[in-house]
């Protein structure tokens, strides 16, 4: 099982360590799974391209065959995610249900959280910002918006280096000189793209006339940026934005703190927060806060502490 720190300040969560580093993921009966989590930040001229990278090994306990964990992805920007020796996993994002998820494959940047059933086996992958998009592929990613697809559907030659992530000791730097290669041939991204984002985090923001102002572009053209790179309409990211907000704000609270978190977060009152419960995590927050979900509550203490930010959504790009 890959445990130890990266030569860049990267986190692995130990299986012998304190019980804050690792996730025991009980499947059903007596059987669990191990789950290490590991993330490592982007060399520093990917930064506005890359949110990080990030790697999940799951051993499942002798005594268990055939059990499966559940847990949850937050809605994110686009992923490429490779899998090996894994056995097949499924997610359900809203309405769609991917089942099997492919072993190279393209996560679409969401706007539901995605419900993962899964088993043993090693997850590698690297998180793009809409920046990342723009620079390494320029289409449009609303059209793999809440979608996962084959990754050579998306980016072929990502694709064909999944031997080489499997062979990588360092897969931080192995994906570094790929993705640095591949930025050094394309063309520049809009630098709006950079000042949208950053924008989205501003709880003062509340609007798209704010995501707009001294960019020089029309409401119109905001909303086809937004589309191609971010993969929604604005008002779909400000409400999105808005709701991680105030959920980061509020996990760590005593439930007698949220209004202000709440509050502070860009919502008007609790009930439009808990209306934007059911729309993005497709369930009520009572019971949505009651999931065991072990890994996401790992992940999001780790990311923070490597990466800056405890969701991939709510990181600012490089310089913001």
């Amino acid at each position: 099982m890959p445990s130890g720190r990266n030569r860049r300040s990267g986190a692995s969560l130990q299986v012998s360590g304190a019980p804050d580093k690792v996730a025991q993921v009980h499947v059903g009966g007596r059987g669990f799974l191990i789950a290490t989590v590991d993330f490592w930040p982007p060399d520093p001229r990917l930064k506005r391209y890359v949110s990080g990278y990030h790697r999940y090994t799951l051993v499942r306990d002798e005594g268990d065959t055939d059990s499966a964990f559940r847990d949850v992805f937050f809605p994110a920007w686009s992923n490429i995610r490779f899998t090996f020796d894994a056995e097949p996993w499924g997610v359900r994002v809203g309405r769609r249900a991917f089942d099997p998820v492919p072993a190279c494959a393209f996560f679409g940047p969401t706007s539901h959280a995605g419900y993962v059933s899964a088993g043993s086996g090693i997850l590698v992958g690297v998180g793009l910002t809409p920046a990342g998009w723009a620079r390494l592929h320029g289409g449009t990613v609303a059209l793999w918006a809440d979608r996962i697809a084959p990754l050579d559907q998306v980016f072929p030659v990502l694709a064909a280096a999944r031997d080489g992530v499997r062979d990588a000791q360092d897969p931080a730097a192995f994906f570094d000189a790929v993705l640095l290669g591949l930025v050094e041939r394309s063309p520049p991204e809009s630098p709006a793209i950079d000042a949208i984002m950053s924008r989205l985090l501003d709880p003062a923001i509340d609007r798209v006339e704010g995501l707009a102002d001294g960019l020089g572009l029309s409401a119109r053209q905001i909303g086809r940026l937004t589309r191609t790179c971010f993969g929604f309409t604005p008002k779909l990211l400000l409400r999105r934005a808005r709701f991680l907000r105030a959920f980061d704000a509020i996990r760590t609270l005593d439930r007698g703190l949220w209004t202000g978190a709440i509050r502070d977060a860009g919502y008007w009152d609790g009930s439009h927060f808990l209306r934007d419960c059911h729309l993005f995590l497709d369930m009520a927050l009572g019971d949505f806060m009651t999931m065991e979900r072990p890994i996401n509550r790992i992940s999001m203490r780790r990311r923070d502490e490597v990466l800056g930010a405890p969701m991939q959504s709510l990181a600012r790009p490089d310089g913001a």
